[in-house]
């Protein structure tokens, strides 16, 4: 996969990690290491109503960041926040329609190429009815966002999705058959599993189970009509290894063409409350 772009045009990092509601400490550490990362846009999964969260999005905003991160509607509840160090701009979509909007987040990017940028965190769940159906309805409601936006093309769909595919080695008794499925249907809308895609064959583990078994639960989607822009797509374990977080990082590089019409204007992205 390659594009056309003159050698002048630089590479856009776009990047994925769940940060498990951190402590301060933590939080430092954690802004230490993205700002060292030279990102231009982050997908922060697991953002919770606590001062480690409310310090990470609040250093990464003083160092020239834009942060959307919804409201939670409790303590116990847990989101997701979008931060761009590109202007921002309008959104293209609305998640009126999801019950639980704090956790899927759509706004735009470009200028005047506009893509579609997704930032999902898909609820955990036990084995109980409640947070099965919670799970259930969540993925429900995003496919139905996904389908929208995918109709027009140039979609990038990011986060932690709490599911596995059907091929995933290990193997696991644990998940339904709608959550495979959930995954089926992202595929079927036309989004594309970027790092499977690089590196065919290879199984990736992002978050390591207390047992030692590993699921790969963070993802890079974007349209077919993206690929030729893609640069590359790979798994940072530094966070885990660091105790940053219980999740590996995900980076998905793109040529800068991606958002811009003539690789000189200036990106944009925008995220909207639901």
């Amino acid at each position: 996969m390659s594009c056309e772009c003159e050698p002048r045009s630089r590479e856009l990092r776009l990047f994925t990690l769940n940060i498990s509601g951190p402590s301060v400490e933590r939080a430092q550490r954690l802004a230490a290491f993205m700002l060292g990362l030279d990102l231009d846009v982050l997908v922060l999964t697991e953002t919770r109503v606590n001062s480690g969260t409310e310090h990470l999005l609040a250093e990464l905003a003083d160092a020239g960041y834009e942060v959307h991160s919804p409201v939670l509607p409790s303590a116990r509840e847990r989101g997701v926040a979008v931060l761009s160090r590109l202007a921002s701009r309008g959104a293209t979509e609305r998640t009126e329609s999801v019950d639980l909007p704090h956790r899927l987040v759509v706004g735009s990017v470009g200028e005047p190429a506009t893509v579609t940028l997704l930032a999902a965190y898909v609820p955990s769940r036990d084995a109980t009815a409640p947070k099965l159906e919670r799970k259930r309805r969540f993925l429900s409601q995003m496919l139905e966002v996904v389908e929208h936006s995918a109709r027009s093309g140039r979609v990038i769909l990011m986060g932690d999705f709490n599911v596995v595919g059907r091929a995933h080695e290990p193997r696991y008794s644990t998940f339904r058959s709608w959550e495979y499925a959930a995954l089926d249907h992202v595929f079927d809308h036309g989004l594309v599993d970027v790092f499977a895609e690089l590196h065919p064959g290879v199984q990736a583990h992002s978050w390591i189970g207390r047992t030692g078994n590993g699921y790969r639960y963070d993802y890079a989607f974007v349209s077919r009509d993206l690929l030729g822009a893609v640069r590359g797509c790979e798994y940072l374990h530094e966070p885990r290894e660091r105790g940053l977080s219980d999740h590996a990082a995900l980076v998905l590089t793109l040529c800068d063409c991606t958002f811009l019409a003539d690789c000189a204007s200036e990106s944009k992205l925008a995220a909207i409350p639901g």
